[in-house]
């Protein structure tokens, strides 16, 4: 599995007690694609479902829906080729979901 995909699994792991105490609902996909592979990242909590996509590239997708609205309140788009890099854009997009107010 791609050094970066395989992180995934890590970052999670170090986030376990936030996403415990905030009560979030968290998951990951295996790794999914033929020619490309990408996994996915799914947090549900704090009024939103909170999604990521990271490709082997290192491109992520990060973006947020408010679940009482259907309103998309946060999409960005990254380059991550490294994981420090990867790791950072990660965490600011779970800081945007922990903070979200309606």
């Amino acid at each position: 599995m791609n050094e970066l995909l395989a992180y995934l699994e890590n970052w999670k792991s170090s986030k376990s007690k936030i996403f415990g105490a905030e009560g979030y609902d968290v998951s990951i996909t295996d790794e999914l694609g033929d020619s490309v592979k990408a996994r996915y990242i799914e947090i549900a909590g704090n009024g939103l479902l909170a999604r990521a996509a990271l490709w082997e590239s290192g491109s992520l997708v990060v973006e947020a829906l408010d679940i009482e609205t259907e309103n998309q309140v946060l999409q960005k788009v990254f380059e991550t080729p490294e994981l420090w890099l990867l790791e950072d854009k990660l965490n600011w997009w779970l800081s945007e979901v922990a903070t979200y107010e309606r």
